[in-house]
């Protein structure tokens, strides 16, 4: 099972990596470095949630990759793009967080 998970993890880092690529080749060569890049790396995120579904239930896993994904774009783009990180944006990414605990958390319940 662990394997699966593994496969998840990897799925939100190339999520992470594709998403943030869009910005940071932004200026090569007019985007089109960002645009092959994050292309490269969504196929592979999508390609690796494919494998961790295979045994993570699709809810589980789908709101995992989305959220965790979005919750770490919003961190990376503040470290390396200097985007704001307002208290309210703080708030929305830690309701996010909680959300998915609390999906991870009814969805095992229904499982036993």
């Amino acid at each position: 099972m662990l394997r699966y998970w593994l496969f998840l993890l990897a799925a939100i880092v190339s999520e992470i990596a594709g998403t943030t690529s869009l910005k940071a080749f932004d200026d090569i060569h007019s985007g089109r470095v960002g645009v092959v890049a994050t292309s490269i790396f969504i196929a592979l995120s999508y390609y690796l949630l494919s494998k961790a579904v295979l045994r993570i239930p699709l809810g589980i896993a789908y709101t995992c990759w989305e959220g965790v994904g979005l919750a770490l774009v919003a961190v990376t783009s503040f470290f390396l793009f200097n985007e704001p990180m307002p208290p309210l944006k703080l708030i929305g990414i830690a309701c996010v967080m909680f959300g998915l605990i609390w999906l991870h958390h009814v969805m095992r319940r229904s499982h036993d």
